[in-house]
């Protein structure tokens, strides 16, 4: 029988539950995941009776790596990118700089991460991303060196479109719509939503991450504002703006 298992700390939930979720889509139905408490920690399980380790260790190891490019970069530049701007300006830059040039992150993380069973997740960020981290310190640099560019909100604008050309689309299609007060991206392609919240802000966030190539508003969404910001993030060669039903 097959086993692994990796943790992280409690104040990183969210990394072991999107891992969990990651690989829950990507195993076959022969592979049991689950994310446990443990004390202080948080605990993801993979067990399989199949003999197909190896292609088991390849997809653990593709979502461990994606995952920790994301909530690694997230983190040590949310932590140390201290910036005057408003809110949902800081979260937009935040977001984009995190996804800008993952794949080189992530072809980083490969050469320095070893994907074992009983990994810490925790521990990878304090002690093995050095290099990463003096990469990350750069572009932190850069930003605060422009930071009195960034106060002009169409310049602040062009830089998101220009982070945001380089990002790598997660999926091709998405529709944006709104059902009780709850504001959701779904895959055109599966109808598969892929991501909700209460906070349209967030939504921003989310499309962000996912860098659709192409962005239809259905009626119900009813949030102009929201369309407008949308709209100069990813510029119109890349929103429709027709209504959907």
């Amino acid at each position: 029988m097959f086993q692994f298992l990796l943790g992280v700390d409690s104040s990183r939930e969210k990394w072991a539950n999107a891992i969990k979720d990651t690989l829950s889509a990507r195993l076959d139905s022969n592979c049991l995941v689950a994310a446990t408490k443990l004390g202080k920690r948080y605990q993801v399980a993979v067990a399989s009776e199949s003999d197909s380790k190896l292609k088991i260790l390849d997809i653990i190891s593709e979502s461990v790596i994606e995952a920790l490019g994301y909530f690694c970069k997230f983190e040590y530049l949310s932590a140390n990118l201290k910036l005057p701007l408003d809110a949902l300006s800081y979260n937009i830059l935040l977001h984009a700089l995190t996804q800008f040039d993952r794949a080189s992150d992530e072809e980083a993380l490969k050469n320095c991460v070893p994907i074992i069973s009983g990994m810490a997740l925790d521990g990878i960020y304090r002690f093995r991303l050095g290099l990463l981290k003096e990469r990350w310190r750069e572009i932190i640099n850069l930003t605060r060196e422009n930071a009195a560019y960034l106060a002009d909100k169409e310049t602040f604008y062009e830089l998101i479109k220009f982070l945001f050309s380089s990002i790598e689309a997660r999926v091709e299609n998405v529709i944006l719509s709104k059902s009780n007060d709850t504001y959701y991206i779904t895959d055109e392609a599966d109808k598969r939503n892929l991501f909700a919240s209460n906070d349209v802000n967030e939504i921003i966030y989310a499309l962000i991450d996912y860098a659709p190539l192409s962005i239809a508003v259905n009626k119900s969404f009813e949030n102009e504002k929201t369309v407008e910001l949308i709209t100069k993030i990813f510029g119109m060669q890349q929103f429709d703006s027709a209504v959907t039903s």
